[in-house]
């Protein structure tokens, strides 16, 4: 990975346009323009989360609405 660069991921693993795609690849420091601030929702892998009557097994609770921190 280039100095300065990251490799991003979008929110939806299996239908985002994001760093493994080559036409993306890295991306520049420059290019960010916030910050991540706050975990909102986190299933596990290979769950859906429009299924919500397997959100007791599929939900990640201790991940729910968690502050991320520097």
């Amino acid at each position: 990975m280039p100095p300065g660069h990251f490799f991003v991921t979008g929110d939806n693993r299996d239908n985002s346009l994001d760093s493994r795609d080559r036409s993306v690849g890295y991306v520049p420091f420059e290019n960010f323009v916030g910050r991540a601030e706050i975990i909102f929702f986190w299933i596990e892998d290979g769950s859906s989360a429009w299924k919500i009557w397997e959100w007791a097994d599929t939900v990640r609770w201790n991940r729910l609405l968690n502050a991320i921190f520097d």
